[in-house]
């Protein structure tokens, strides 16, 4: 599931970019594959591993940049092996400047908000219909904000949203239902069991 979450969460960053010295979310136009203006706003999406707190130990790379941190989720069973549960997922949005709002450059000083401001639009009405493995999630909650306010020139602010999944991947096999038995059709008086043998 996370897997799954995580394609489709890259996917939709991918549609926030900056056009004109502005953020903003392209939305899917229906039926057409049309190149999206600017360029892309983020340079990285990756799995959250202290990346802020640890830059001088990690991989260098260039803000902006989001990571996304998955948070535990308890599972409850469904029928025929599937299970299903609400998964919290905090995006660490991590941007770089040396500019404060008190001096001429307060306009990039405030540029992280307007770039939160892009990502929450992304997520507005972002769900996913189960996949050919039976993965499926529900519309995303906005869940909660947490602003940067203890840094240097790297900020870390926090957006958090909460969706619910369905995990059938158990139960589908190469796009097909798996039954633990023969599996019999009931079309009147007369049933079609699995091997295609007619019973009366």
């Amino acid at each position: 599931m996370r897997l799954r979450l995580f394609t489709d969460i890259e996917a939709r960053l991918s549609r926030v970019r900056l056009v004109d010295g502005k953020f903003i979310y392209h939305r899917p136009q229906d039926g057409t594959d049309a190149t999206m203006p600017g360029t892309p706003a983020i340079n990285l999406v990756g799995l959250w591993n202290e990346n802020v707190t640890r830059l001088t130990q990690m991989r260098p790379f260039t803000p902006p940049a989001v990571f996304v941190e998955f948070f535990p989720v308890n599972w409850s069973p469904m029928s025929r092996n599937a299970v299903h549960g609400d998964m919290t997922v905090r995006l660490h949005i991590v941007t770089a400047t040396l500019a404060a709002t008190d001096t001429p450059y307060r306009n990039e000083a405030l540029a992280r908000f307007r770039l939160v401001r892009s990502i929450k639009k992304a997520f507005a009405g972002f769900s996913g219909a189960a996949d050919e493995e039976g993965r499926s999630f529900s519309t995303f909650q906005y869940l909660e904000s947490l602003t940067d306010h203890n840094h240097e020139q790297v900020t870390e602010d926090l957006e958090g949203w909460r969706t619910h999944c369905i995990d059938a991947a158990d139960y589908i096999d190469d796009g097909y239902g798996v039954t633990s038995g023969d599996l019999a059709l009931d079309i009147g008086d007369i049933a079609a069991g699995q091997s295609g043998e007619r019973t009366e």
